[in-house]
């Protein structure tokens, strides 16, 4: 009874604070300056992290690192961890990204957790893991991590944080977001949940991760939020300021970005001081009727200035894992929806020039025949295969730039 009177309180206290609506979260247009003033405790922090992080005294290999996302590894990822690092180093991947601790032993045990950590060494592989959702108003959407807790979510991630910290993965995932695809199409998304504005669930993380920030600081980790397509580049850097660069930090998702009205280069450049996790997705940006579509490729074949990103993410973290996570999808950003805009207020008419030029861009290489058209291109099968292929692409392309860089692959 205890645990449900304290979930009552807590969500009770998230909705007496001051109702914080999309619109009062917004910037006061300081915030690429507030990125720069914050540039030295953000490394002082990343400083931190390889400290404890090497608690186990042994060296680790210096210089970025191409790893792999492991959900969506379905031709291999239900005969579990051990077979899913066989996988990866077979193909020359550099280490798995796993999204929870649970996905690494599903009872936290720690001979197992022990076991993999230690057959990811022998493979030269990283080994990253995560905490899952942040958000008390979408926990209950993750029955299991819940059910791990027998009924007590908060228990359940403290436990997750205690396995990560005993196998030395110390940049945990994190996400806030949840979607369940509806009509109109932007419903899927918890930030235009009707039930609870986005401002009172920014309200609740906050508090959820502050219960958390004792323990993360004691064990010298950091969860780190994915740019899910809910949350926007500059609600996050608010959120990490609030809270502490030392106990938050991002997942730069950089497919996710224009999701959230977030014109991804920018974005990238925005965030690169607090990324210490990744999922690498690319995809090209094409007109539509009721602003842009976003039709996701293979790393290298859309948008993102990738020689910028490897640029400006090893300036803050010259150790940071890149992982792959690929699959086929069309999303719109509905840029002339009213209904749509309205949760989005600081997304601005210039930004929105800058997601129709990127659509005029994708329209002249197709009609110079530089790069398949859409219809073209979603006839193209995609399975396990195609996914394997699209992810050694990758890897070929960003290590190319990384060594270039010198940034690693010397």
């Amino acid at each position: 009874m205890s645990n449900l009177l304290s979930r009552r309180e807590f969500i009770s206290s998230s909705l007496a604070l001051s109702v914080v609506s999309t619109g009062t979260l917004a910037s006061d247009g300081n915030s690429d300056i507030a990125v720069a003033s914050n540039v030295a405790s953000a490394n002082s922090a990343t400083d931190h992290k390889e400290i404890s992080s090497n608690k186990s005294g042994k060296d680790k290999p210096k210089g970025m690192r191409l790893g792999s996302d492991t959900d969506k590894l379905y031709s291999v990822k239900s005969k579990g961890p051990l077979a899913i690092l066989d996988y990866l180093k077979e193909n020359n991947f550099d280490g798995a990204f796993f999204r929870t601790m649970l996905d690494i032993s599903p009872t936290l045990d720690s001979g197992q957790l022990k076991e993999v950590k230690a057959h990811a060494d022998s493979l030269g592989l990283f080994l990253d893991g995560g905490i899952g959702w942040l958000n008390p108003y979408n926990t209950a959407e993750t029955p299991e991590i819940r059910r791990f807790g027998k009924g007590d979510y908060r228990l359940a991630v403290e436990k997750m944080i205690e396995a990560a910290r005993e196998i030395d993965c110390t940049e945990l995932y994190s996400v806030s977001g949840h979607s369940i695809h509806g009509n109109q199409f932007f419903v899927a998304y918890d930030r235009f949940r009707t039930d609870v504005s986005w401002g009172d669930q920014l309200i609740a993380m906050k508090k959820f991760i502050t219960m958390l920030s004792p323990m993360m600081k004691d064990l010298g980790l950091r969860a780190n939020i994915e740019t899910h397509g809910d949350e926007t580049s500059f609600e996050l850097i608010r959120m990490i300021e609030e809270i502490g660069p030392d106990v938050l930090g991002v997942t730069l998702d950089t497919g996710n970005l224009p999701l959230s009205g977030d014109v991804p280069n920018d974005a990238i450049k925005r965030l690169a001081p607090y990324v210490h996790c990744t999922h690498c997705k690319d995809g090209i940006i094409y007109r539509s009727e009721t602003g842009v579509t976003q039709q996701l490729r293979t790393v290298g074949e859309g948008v993102v200035d990738w020689s910028m990103a490897i640029e400006v993410l090893g300036k803050y973290s010259p150790n940071l894992h890149l992982c792959f996570e690929d699959y086929r999808a069309e999303n719109v950003i509905a840029l002339y929806d009213d209904k749509w805009r309205r949760h989005f207020p600081e997304l601005t008419d210039e930004d929105v020039r800058k997601f129709e030029q990127l659509g005029d861009d994708a329209q002249r290489k197709i009609d110079k025949k530089e790069i398949k058209g859409i219809a073209e291109y979603n006839k193209l099968p995609f399975g396990d295969a195609e996914r394997l292929a699209s992810y050694k692409q990758g890897y070929k392309y960003l290590k190319e730039i990384i060594r270039k860089k010198g940034l690693g692959y010397s």
